[in-house]
């Protein structure tokens, strides 16, 4: 097995090769397998923020369903969310949303989703995502 480290830089170093994102599951596989996963959270969210309109040809929906079961990522996903909305990190935050949860560490999602509205770096492509959590936290969805 090859150190941690190792597979966290080829995360943070990683591009797909026309279209294949291939090495990226591999990747992801190599960092649960080294028993760090907790460790490799920014990785991972890094890895959301580099393709923020992008899901990875599947392969960040595999990563998304990885962290949701690390003690804390919500913590890591608003950290994510305010550096660089991505679709990942709305689709992980709506889905928290959906479990009827209002806030995260004393801190209202609706006031976060209001941040996020007006992120400088939230795509169009994601415009409609933060509009969903709008309407949900809303009651209205």
């Amino acid at each position: 097995m090859r150190p941690f480290q190792k597979i966290i830089e080829d995360l943070n170093n990683f591009e797909p090769e026309d279209g294949n994102w291939l090495k990226a599951d591999d990747l992801l596989s190599e960092l649960w397998a080294s028993g760090n996963p907790n460790q490799g959270i920014g990785a991972m969210f890094n890895l959301f923020e580099r393709f923020p309109e992008d899901n990875g040809a599947g392969v960040f929906w595999s990563a998304m369903h990885g962290i949701e079961t690390l003690p804390d990522y919500e913590t890591e996903l608003l950290r994510s969310l305010n550096r660089q909305p991505s679709e990942m990190g709305l689709n992980m935050l709506i889905r928290i949303v959906n479990l009827g949860i209002r806030e995260i560490n004393g801190v209202s999602l609706s006031n976060i989703v209001v941040d996020l509205r007006q992120h400088p770096r939230l795509s169009r492509s994601n415009q409609s995502s933060v509009e969903i959590l709008i309407e949900k936290l809303q009651g209205i969805a």
